[in-house]
């Protein structure tokens, strides 16, 4: 069984000789030609030029592309470099970069033309141009200062209810920088203030306070708030120290003693004088004290221990009256009112609108020097020229005439032989 099996097996394997294997027949693979790298080159050369072709067009129109947008941004940023660079025109030069471009860039300088409008007190056109540079700058962090720029130029053209509105709505945007949050909030804690609406400002100041972020825009705002009250008093100061000298003064009228000028101006006589009176244009040598209503010493003689001198045309109205009213040796003390002193201007430690009090002793007087009256030469004959030759001849002259004068005397007779000689 098993030698039937292997004589069986080669049978099986083999393959009829009527029955040919697939594939090419003896014959076809007997005329069959060899592999020819020529041939084949010429049937797929233009094949593959063709793909040649479409690659190096795809590379040449990309890089054409490219090239395009290189040139194209370089031009856009140099428009944006001679606008941003430019004194003259740069306001006409961002907006017509910001037409061409509708692009952050171009909101950018959209932006950029507001800001001077803005600065040349243009505010209804700045406020239109901040709003839409605003619009255009969607997700940059500009957007935030432009939407500021809005309202405040809103305000500054009158529209002050319309760019609080606006701030109040930037103060509450989330999607905005912080910093552009906190500034709407302080800028609308100024306004309060500026309107004397101290609800309105607290409740700015609470909402910066909520937030430890916002301590520098706290801390300005509450500085604000201390520098607005001390304007408030300065600008008032003039009206109450006038109100304060009037009261006081109206109380030193009704003294035993005080007396009252004609522009004015009270005084007491301390000590009478008994020395001449002083004139304008006098230099004066004086003793003084001087203090405010509320007895603050402003300026004291007396305190430096050495006596004051001036001329009387060279000091406040008050002093250049009282003082030629006073003879030497006395002591006033006067009250002068503001107008009549340092006025609204004030002086040093001496306040706008300061009624000031005197102590004051005239010590002396010294007249201004007179100069003598030189002869105008132009009213007066020339005096005639002379030269050293002229001089000669002159001195000569003198020196025969004399000569002559002493022989004429030594031919004349004497008193005596003359009368004798007579009779």
């Amino acid at each position: 069984m098993s030698s039937n099996d292997q004589n069986e097996d080669p049978k099986k394997n083999d393959v009829p000789e009527n029955e040919q294997a697939d594939g090419l027949s003896a014959e076809q693979a007997a005329e069959a030609r060899p592999y020819d790298e020529v041939e084949a080159w010429k049937k797929s050369k233009n094949a593959l030029f063709s793909v040649l072709g479409i690659i190096a067009l795809g590379v040449a129109i990309s890089s054409f592309y490219h090239n395009s947008q290189k040139e194209e941004a370089a031009e856009r940023s140099l428009r944006f470099l001679n606008a941003s660079l430019g004194d003259v025109g740069s306001e006409e030069k961002f907006l017509s970069f910001a037409e061409d471009y509708d692009d952050t860039l171009g909101g950018v300088a959209q932006y950029r033309a507001a800001s001077i409008q803005y600065g040349e007190g243009r505010y209804a056109e700045s406020a239109e141009n901040f709003l839409i540079a605003a619009k255009r700058l969607s997700g940059d962090p500009l957007r935030g200062r432009a939407r500021i720029g809005h309202a405040v130029s809103l305000m500054k053209d009158g529209k002050n209810e319309e760019g609080k509105s606006a701030l109040l709505v930037i103060a509450n945007d989330d999607t905005l920088l912080n910093v552009d949050r906190f500034e709407a909030r302080y800028l609308l804690g100024v306004e309060a203030l500026g309107a004397d609406n101290r609800e309105g400002y607290e409740a700015q100041r609470t909402a910066l306070g909520e937030d430890e972020k916002a301590a520098d825009y706290l801390s300005r705002l509450v500085e604000f708030e201390k520098l607005n009250r001390l304007y408030n008093q300065a600008e008032s100061l003039p009206d109450i120290n006038l109100a304060k000298g009037a009261e006081y003064l109206s109380e030193q009228r009704k003294r035993k003693g005080v007396k009252e000028t004609e522009s004015g101006i009270l005084y007491e006589v301390l000590k009478d004088g008994n020395g001449s009176l002083p004139v304008l244009t006098d230099e004066v040598e004086v003793h003084y004290h001087g203090t405010l209503v509320n007895g603050e010493v402003f300026d004291s003689s007396r305190d430096r221990g050495e006596p004051a001198k001036f001329r009387l045309n060279q000091v406040i109205a008050g002093w250049t009256e009282a003082l030629q009213l006073m003879k030497v040796g006395a002591k006033w003390k006067i009250f002068i009112p503001a107008d009549l002193a340092y006025g609204k201007n004030g002086s040093n430690s001496i306040g706008p609108n300061e009624t000031l009090t005197f102590e004051v002793e005239l010590l002396s007087i010294t007249p201004p020097i007179v100069e003598p009256e030189l002869p105008d030469l132009n009213d007066s004959e020339p005096l005639p020229a002379v030269f050293p030759e002229d001089s000669n001849e002159s001195a000569k002259a003198v020196a025969k005439e004399k000569s002559e004068q002493k022989k004429k005397d030594a031919t004349k007779p004497a008193k005596g032989q003359e009368s004798n000689a007579s009779k």
